[in-house]
């Protein structure tokens, strides 16, 4: 026989009732968190994606140059993409302060 699962008490009900609307009333609801959501995801992915680019271009260009093969540019990508994260980490940082 199964067996009942607990009901929460008066005041159980009333302290997450209260959890609750502190949490609604702390929320943004205006447009600016839609801009400043859009601003969080710009500073994210543009560095990552502008020093791989950059990285992975300079390497390409190195390796022409020099005649390495694909040595430089793999090298030059993982740096740029590496330091995009690293950017990108500090960013998120800062915006959850």
């Amino acid at each position: 026989m199964k067996s009942q699962p607990k009901r929460p008490t008066a005041e159980e009900l009333e302290e997450q009732f209260d959890r609750e609307i502190r949490r609604y009333h702390e929320r943004e609801t205006s447009h600016r968190s839609f801009w400043r959501s859009l601003g969080v995801l710009g500073s994210v992915g543009w560095p990552i994606a502008l020093l791989s680019g950059g990285g992975g271009l300079l390497g390409h260009w190195l390796d022409v140059r020099f005649q390495t093969g694909v040595h430089l540019t793999l090298t030059l990508l993982l740096l740029g993409a590496t330091l995009g994260g690293a950017i990108a980490w500090s960013a998120i940082q800062r915006t959850q302060e």
